[in-house]
């Protein structure tokens, strides 16, 4: 075993200890048990790797959404918000799962109004390639969209942009062909410079 892939292996222990340690209703001997069996699920979703407590569970009053317990391979302790009729995942670092379950609703929310602008989204897109716009997107304006924050910083360290604070708009679009999600970056660094848009508006 080669000093990198025993690193890795020694990372992974790691978390799946610190994972185990938050499994309720679980005595320490039958935590650390856990944390060596194959009781965790990996998951990448979104640009997030991370493993998964199935025993960890907490869903909605209204029983349509779960979160999971997990933790990120950079040892943040998240809960992955999953909805029965939806593809995406939102990741929270809420300690409470109701918590991360109410942020989890309010970006799907979001998401339906930003679906209904796609047509625009992408011809924004296309003229920030093409230079017939020109806006700066900054981190901040992905943590004000539909995306999850966790995600989106995933994704920019995964592109190696994990330090950028700012990228101009033609970067950014460039960055859609990669992941279209970035797309609702984009629009909200449009509505925080030129105002918020619906169906009937024109760019």
């Amino acid at each position: 075993m080669t000093a990198a892939s025993l690193l890795h292996r020694r990372r992974n222990d790691e978390l799946r200890r610190r994972l185990a340690l938050m499994r309720p209703m679980t005595s320490l001997i039958d935590r650390e048990i856990l944390s060596r069996s194959a009781a965790f699920q990996f998951d990448s979703a979104n640009w997030v790797r991370m493993w998964l407590d199935p025993g960890h569970v907490v869903a909605s009053d209204c029983g349509a959404a779960t979160a999971w317990r997990g933790i990120s391979y950079d040892g943040r302790l998240l809960w992955l918000v999953r909805h029965r009729d939806k593809r995406h995942g939102y990741h929270s670092e809420a300690a409470c799962p109701f918590d991360a379950i109410a942020e989890a609703e309010h970006a799907w929310a979001e998401r339906r109004r930003v679906r209904a602008l796609w047509p625009q989204v992408e011809a924004l897109a296309r003229d920030l390639r093409r230079g017939r716009k020109r806006f700066e997107v900054r981190l901040e304006d992905a943590h004000a969209s539909a995306l999850c924050a966790v995600g989106i910083e995933s994704f920019l360290r995964r592109v190696g942009l994990g330090r950028a604070t700012a990228l101009p708009g033609r970067a950014a679009a460039m960055l859609m062909r990669i992941e279209p999600q970035v797309g609702f970056v984009i629009l909200a660094a449009y509505e925080r410079q030129f105002g918020r848009l619906s169906p009937d508006n024109r760019r």
